[in-house]
C-alpha cells in the first residue's frame, strides 16, 4: 500500500496537472495528498474528472478559498473515511482492502503563519488522544532541528521548539527514510538560495509497532519546489498459514450456524469493503469452529500411529499372541 503527499505549488495549469496524474499512475500510489493546489473551486470537479478519473476526490474548499489541499484515492483498493477538516488538515481513516488493513491518518499543510500553526499543533494534540495507530504526513512549514536548513537567515527557534513540543505531546516522530534530505527550495541563485526539510512523515508508537517493515521516500521535486514524500506501508505481520477448506466440516451440526452468524455480523462500508469483511469474519469463525473440535485430531493420530508401532513391534516377539494381533486390528481400523 502506498500514500503520498506533495505540495505541487499550484496546479493550474495543463503541464503540471499532466505531471501529477502521470505521478498518481506511475507511483502506483493508493492515497495522495495534493497540496497548494490553487484550483478555484468552481473548476475543481471539472478537473477532478477529466484529469484523475478513476480517483475519488474530497478537499477543504469549506475551510479554505483556495482548495489547500485535495485527498485522491482508489475506491477499488482502499475506503477512506473523513473523520475532521480544517483549514491545515484534512484526517481520515484509511482501510486497505486486501491487507485488511486500517489505521488513521492525517494529510497536512500548515500554514506560513505561526500563529495559526499554534492552531494545527493543538488539533493534532487533540487528535492524539483518541488514536491508535496514526501516519501524519505532509508540508509542515517548518523545521525539526537547525541542521534542516541552510541559509544565510538563521532559523526562527521558537518555531522550531513549538513543533518539536507538538510531536513531543502528539508522541510523532519520523519514519525511516531516504531521498532527499531537504525537501523544500526557493530555487533563487547564489547565496540567497534556502534549503529546507519542511515535509514529513510521522507516526505514533502503536503506528511503528504495526508497520515497523514501512518506510518514506522523499523524491526529487520535479515540477515543484517542494519533494512528493512516498510511504509505502507494509505490515510486519507473522507468516500465517494458508486458509483450507475441510470437508468434513460440512457433517459438523453446527457448521452452516457458525457460517451465518459470521456472515450476518453488521459491517459497514463500500460493498467490496463489505463482502471481504464478512468473509474473513467466516473464515475466523471457522477457524475457531476447528481449533475447538478438530485440533485434537492430529495428536490422537500420532497417538495411534505410535501404539500401533509398539503393537508391531510386540508382536514380533510374540507372534501368536491372540491379544497382540486383535489389538493391532483395532489401531489399524481407527
Amino acid at each position: 500500500m502506498k500514500l503520498c503527499t506533495w505540495n505541487v505549488r499550484g496546479c493550474n495549469s495543463p503541464l503540471k496537472l499532466s505531471e501529477v496524474a502521470s505521478f498518481l499512475r506511475s507511483a502506483q500510489l493508493d492515497v495522495m495528498g495534493v497540496l497548494e493546489t490553487r484550483i478555484r473551486q468552481s473548476k475543481a470537479t471539472k478537473i477532478a474528472n477529466a484529469m484523475f478519473p478513476h480517483y475519488q476526490v474530497i478537499n477543504n474548499y469549506s475551510y479554505h478559498n483556495n482548495g489547500r489541499i485535495w485527498i485522491l484515492w482508489r475506491p477499488t483498493t482502499v475506503s477512506v473515511r473523513v473523520i475532521e477538516v480544517n483549514s491545515q488538515f484534512i484526517h481520515c481513516h484509511i482501510t486497505h482492502y486486501s491487507s485488511c488493513t486500517d489505521f488513521a491518518v492525517t494529510f497536512v499543510y500548515a500554514s506560513n503563519d505561526p500563529l495559526a500553526r499554534q492552531r494545527l499543533w493543538s488539533s493534532l494534540n487533540d487528535l492524539s488522544h483518541s488514536l491508535s495507530a496514526w501516519l501524519v504526513l505532509g508540508d509542515f512549514n517548518v523545521i525539526r532541528d537547525v541542521e534542516e536548513q541552510i541559509s544565510t537567515t538563521p532559523p526562527c527557534l521558537h518555531d522550531i521548539l513549538d513543533f518539536n513540543a507538538c510531536l513531543l505531546n502528539c508522541a510523532l516522530d519520523d519514519i525511516q527514510s531516504s531521498g532527499c534530505v531537504f525537501t523544500w527550495t526557493n530555487k533563487q541563485d547564489g547565496e540567497a538560495r534556502v534549503w529546507c526539510k519542511l515535509d514529513r512523515a510521522l507516526a505514533n508508537h502503536q503506528w511503528l509497532s504495526k508497520f515497523s517493515c514501512s518506510y518514506a521516500q522523499f523524491l526529487p521535486a520535479g515540477v515543484s519546489d517542494h519533494s512528493p514524500v512516498v510511504v509505502t506501508i507494509m505490515e510486519d505481520k507473522p507468516p500465517k498459514s494458508r486458509f483450507s477448506f475441510l470437508n468434513c466440516w460440512l457433517t459438523d451440526p453446527s457448521f452452516q450456524v457458525v457460517v451465518q452468524k459470521a456472515w450476518d455480523i453488521p459491517v459497514h462500508g463500500s460493498l467490496i469493503y463489505c463482502f471481504f469483511s464478512k468473509l474473513k469474519n467466516v473464515r475466523r469463525a471457522l477457524t475457531d469452529m476447528h481449533r475447538r473440535k478438530y485440533s485434537s485430531i492430529k495428536q490422537k493420530t500420532t497417538e495411534v500411529k505410535m501404539r500401533l508401532t509398539n503393537c508391531q513391534a510386540n508382536i514380533q516377539l510374540q507372534p501368536t499372541s491372540v491379544t497382540l494381533l486383535q489389538e493391532e486390528k483395532d489401531l489399524s481400523a481407527s
